[in-house]
């Protein structure tokens, strides 16, 4: 849950509701669904059952709880840490926290601690105390659209504009649009019209021209400073909490720009002439690799512009939207402010705060973001891949060392642990259709040279029988292709073959296009220096 509330606790749920409403005796709900649960080739058009299970007796709609969770936290398991002094952090699927979790907790019948770590008990929760909100309120439970109000009220949003939008642009929009996870997809509904005022219809431009101007108070001067380094944060919640919070004068703390969790929309807080609060450390040149040591002492708010990420520095993977708009607006910044595009002065909150941030956290894709800065300021220039040696090419592109290599997949493709067998961290996974939108790999061969390639994935009965991998040159020419059976042979590299590469920018494409009904995994690519065959 949100609870972009500052230090105090909202004073509706200080009213403890009358009925305790036990979702499920104790903790015995159902398994927590995974891509296993669906036949070969099946996709469930509903949501995952502990969706179900977890309303249990109430009246909760189990598609609003998915459809919330999805608003929170892209429907993530997350452990939350606090972004913003006087907010508790967030956890869980249903990102829970503080006052709300312990009353939720209570009205289930559960242990806190529990609904914090596992993911039955956090949805269990939840349900219940939405449950007892539209209980409070008098709502006509039947009627998904008359759940607005306590929408609105869980998200813990204090100003009003805010609920809105949270309301209507973010759960209500993922009904009717709506959403998909391995192995279930929920059809958009077209009832959808949620019984709470609209958001204002937002005209007014910041200095980037695709961000909507929602003015902080919370700022003051640079003192003649320019900025020189972009902080890279992530809200710890949901995107109408963050900006809503930045921008009320009560909280104390501001950003410059809100980019959220898709890309499809950013907020402008704070020019970029003046000093924003968003970061309680000073410059350290030890914690950025000796760089710019006569900047030591010096307030990083004086010295940066800082960009909010609706999402959780523990999510394991973020949208190729997100990543795109914020390397976009990051290009912007840069331009306009002189500000070099490397890693010494595009940095992590956590870099510079370490001793109580860790935000952006280990899965920001920094050297695809960086690459993506460079690419959309139309930066030259590339780093050759190592020869002699194997390159993976993970799905997680915090393991991909440095911009010679990386992932990039659409928004078609979602992240997912949930079959073991995978590389490193996890993998991308999407819907076989006839379609272009293949997962592609990307690596800079110097010299060009044939390479041996394998791929990685995990293995499962509604994988496709046929995903096929192509090997492209950098020239766009095709210089091999292998259709696999991703049902079997996971948890381990597979011969794709022998192909010539050229220098440059070559990738192997994993396509999507076969008979719809099973799921190609997006795990790993291996190239390996070798004799051409």
């Amino acid at each position: 849950m949100t609870a972009f509330a500052g230090g105090g606790q909202r004073a509706v749920m200080r009213i403890f509701m009358t009925t305790v409403i036990l979702v499920v005796g104790g903790c015995g709900v159902a398994p927590s669904a995974s891509d296993e649960v669906v036949g070969p080739g099946g996709v469930s058009e509903t949501v995952p059952p502990d969706f179900e299970m977890a309303v249990g007796a109430t009246d909760v709609p189990p598609e609003l709880l998915f459809a919330i969770a999805r608003a929170e936290t892209g429907l993530q398991m997350v452990t939350g840490e606090v972004e913003f002094e006087g907010q508790d952090p967030a956890h869980g699927l249903m990102g829970l926290r503080g006052f709300d979790l312990e009353l939720a907790a209570d009205l289930a019948g559960l242990d806190p601690e529990l609904v914090k770590t596992d993911r039955d008990a956090n949805l269990a929760a939840a349900a219940a105390l939405l449950a007892a909100i539209a209980e409070e309120m008098q709502i006509d439970t039947s009627d998904i659209n008359a759940w607005a109000p306590v929408v609105a009220r869980y998200s813990g949003i204090e100003g009003d504009e805010g609920m809105r939008e949270y309301v209507h642009r973010e759960v209500y929009a993922a009904l009717a649009e709506g959403i998909e996870v391995e192995g279930y997809a929920l059809p958009g509904q077209s009832n959808i019209a949620p019984d709470y005022p609209a958001p204002l219809i937002d005209t007014q431009r910041g200095r980037d021209a695709g961000s909507i101007w929602t003015p902080s108070p919370n700022k003051n001067s640079r003192g003649g400073r320019t900025p020189e380094y972009v902080i890279i944060h992530t809200c710890e919640g949901s995107y109408s909490g963050c900006w809503s919070w930045l921008s009320n004068s009560a909280s104390g703390v501001s950003a410059h720009y809100v980019v959220n969790d898709s890309g499809s929309e950013v907020r402008a807080l704070v020019d970029e002439d003046d000093r924003a609060w968003h970061i309680s450390a000073d410059y350290a040149c030890s914690r950025n690799d000796s760089v710019d040591c006569g900047n030591n002492g010096t307030s990083m708010n004086t010295l940066s512009v800082g960009i909010e990420h609706a999402g959780y520095s523990s999510q394991s993977s973020w949208s190729s939207g997100l990543i795109q708009r914020s390397a976009e607006l990051t290009c912007g910044i840069t331009e306009r402010n002189g500000i070099p595009r490397d890693a010494y002065h595009i940095i992590g909150h956590g870099q510079m705060q370490p001793w109580n941030r860790s935000d952006p956290g280990p899965n920001w894709p920094w050297s695809t973001y960086l690459s993506k800065v460079q690419e959309a300021c139309g930066d030259g220039g590339t780093t050759p891949t190592p020869s002699g040696s194997s390159v993976v090419i993970d799905s997680n592109n915090t393991a991909n060392a440095t911009s010679q290599y990386y992932v990039d997949v659409s928004d078609n493709w979602w992240g997912s642990a949930s079959t073991p067998g995978y590389w490193n961290t996890g993998y991308w996974v999407a819907p076989t259709a006839a379609v272009s939108d293949a997962a592609e790999f990307w690596f800079f061969s110097n010299a060009g040279g044939c390479y041996d390639v394998d791929a990685h994935w995990s293995s499962g009965s509604n994988r496709a029988p046929n995903a096929t991998f192509i090997g492209w040159n950098a020239s766009g020419t095709e210089v091999g292709r292998a259709s696999v059976d991703q049902r079997s042979n996971g948890n381990r590299w597979n011969a794709l073959g022998n192909w010539n590469f050229s220098s440059g920018w070559n990738q192997v494409l994993l396509s999507r296009w076969t008979a719809s009904g099973s799921y190609v995994i997006a795990d790993a690519v291996r190239v390996t220096p070798a004799a051409c065959n």
